[in-house]
């Protein structure tokens, strides 16, 4: 039984060693393998004659060239741009990688609102300006310098209470007081919106988008004027943006808030009658157009966190503030 085994350990070994033998002729310059041939017979020592029929070692006094050993260091950069590689495998610098990785993030805005006179003035003779205010949340898809942001706002859109006027029609008969209660916008957006760096800290950005506003709230209109001939009614002719001046008459004076409230609904309203209702054509949704611009700012100890003041025209109204935002 002794002999079986140091016969098939004898025989394991003179295969390994003919395996090894085979693989160093294949690759003379295997490091680490024993047996594998050298370039430069010992001292004193002729090069052996070539096996016979063996005509790729050349004629005896010539040396077989070794292969190079295998580099395992980068190669540096080749010129015109194109990317080195390691084996055949194109290496790509971790900062682009970093720069078109997707990234997202939430944040939040706050912005002074007006509706100005000039744009009232295209449908109006009369009216009374909105300066009001915004606030929102958002959520933004970020690659490379593009932020594909998805935004939630509520906007105040009541204005004071005033005389309005439409465009070309006569002051004595068809100025109204107008009265807003709770009017405001619920506005879904998206926005496209680029960067561009000025350093690692500070950056231009700019971009629009559209979305869809819903209208809350109710506006009341009351004819002003009161009775023909009155002066009251001359003064709405003359000056019907006063409202000391041109106002609703009720029992000969100036109507009070109690008056309005009993009297609306009670038939159709004019000047000599006044009868408050809600304005009925006031649309449910609006379309939402947003032009925006600004400058955001980085923090260096928080690298997530970015602020931003910015502004813009968000129909229908122009904006502007700032916001807040983190980017995860």
């Amino acid at each position: 039984m002794a002999r079986l085994v140091r016969l098939a350990v004898g025989l394991t070994l003179v295969l390994t060693l003919g395996i090894v033998r085979r693989a160093t002729a294949a690759d003379p310059a295997a490091p680490g393998v024993p047996g594998s041939p050298t370039t430069t017979p010992p001292p004193g020592e002729a090069n052996p004659p070539p096996a016979p029929g063996d005509a790729a070692t050349g004629p005896a006094s010539t040396p077989i060239p070794s292969a190079p050993a295998p580099s395992t260091t980068a190669p540096p950069p080749p010129i015109g741009g194109a990317s080195p590689s390691i084996g055949g495998v194109p290496m790509v610098d971790a900062s682009l990688q970093s720069s078109k990785a997707v990234r997202y993030g939430a944040g939040a805005r706050f912005r002074v609102t007006s509706v100005p006179r000039f744009m009232l003035n295209i449908f109006t003779d009369q009216n009374v300006p909105l300066t009001s205010y915004a606030f929102g949340v958002e959520f933004f898809r970020r690659t490379s310098s593009f932020d594909l942001v998805v935004g939630l706002s509520y906007q105040n859109l009541s204005p004071a209470d005033g005389n309005w006027l439409g465009k070309g029609n006569p002051g004595d008969t068809d100025t109204d007081l107008i009265q807003f209660r709770s009017l405001a916008m619920i506005a879904f957006d998206v926005a496209f919106v680029l960067h561009t760096d000025f350093s690692e800290y500070v950056g231009l950005l700019y971009g629009g988008g559209v979305g869809i506003g819903i209208i809350t709230g109710e506006m009341l209109r009351t004819s002003a004027g009161g009775p023909p001939n009155s002066q009251v009614r001359a003064n709405c002719a003359t000056a019907p943006g006063d409202e000391t001046l041109c106002y609703p008459v009720c029992a000969g004076n100036r109507c009070t808030e109690a008056q309005l409230a009993m009297n609306a609904g009670n038939g159709n309203d004019d000047p000599a009658t006044p009868s408050r209702f809600a304005e009925k054509s006031v649309p449910s949704v609006v379309p939402v157009v947003n032009i925006l611009t600004g400058f955001y700012f980085r923090v260096p100890s928080l690298p997530g966190l970015e602020m931003r003041i910015e502004g813009g025209f968000f129909f229908p109204y122009f904006f502007a503030g700032g916001g807040v935002g983190y980017r995860f």
